[in-house]
């Protein structure tokens, strides 16, 4: 799992070649991918590739560069799903256990339900990322962005009614609670 190169097909290809290349609000393919992943979840959007021939292609250099950010954000997407009828149990073991290739020399020893997991989760954590690309799609082509200014306000608002969605999803949460030391 993002190890080797990834290649995005259809509308969404465009619509990440769009947010790169034309508004310029990301500098490369794979923050669009995480910026995706990440709207996606938040906003229980997901989409499947297709719809047109176009493709746009994120590298393994890219993947090893950002290798981190991309399994966290995989973990936060699996324990955060509910469309699925995963237990608990398997949602963890997805996350920290279970391995997506073959190894003979695997210690203990894969099995087959575990690799068919992991690419049905791979295949979920990509729906939402492709969703998430669709809202930053919609959201920056509905702007009337014609400058670099008018770019940077236009995702200064959109980060600003992002943040006033979330406190609005974490009422009663005390989120410096959560992160403070249980010692």
């Amino acid at each position: 799992m993002f190890e080797g190169d990834y290649t995005i097909n259809g509308v969404h290809a465009t619509y990440i070649k769009y947010l790169k290349d034309e508004v310029k609000a990301f500098e490369r393919y794979i923050d669009v991918y995480m910026t995706g992943a990440t709207m996606g979840v938040l906003h229980n959007r997901r989409a499947k590739q297709g719809g047109s021939t176009d493709r746009a292609r994120i590298y393994a250099d890219a993947f090893n560069t950002e290798h981190v950010k991309c399994k966290e954000l995989f973990k936060l997407v699996i324990l955060n799903d509910t469309s699925k009828r995963w237990s608990d149990e398997e949602r963890i073991n997805i996350c920290f256990k279970y391995r997506d290739k073959m190894d003979d020399k695997a210690v203990p020893p894969i099995a087959e339900y575990e690799i068919e997991m992991m690419k049905e989760a791979f295949d979920l954590f990509n729906e939402y990322a492709m969703g998430g690309i669709e809202l930053l799609y919609e959201n920056f082509s509905s702007s009337s962005t014609v400058s670099v200014d008018d770019t940077v306000d236009y995702a200064y608002k959109v980060m600003f009614d992002q943040h006033i969605f979330i406190e609005s999803r974490q009422a009663g949460v005390d989120v410096e609670q959560l992160f403070r030391p249980e010692f």
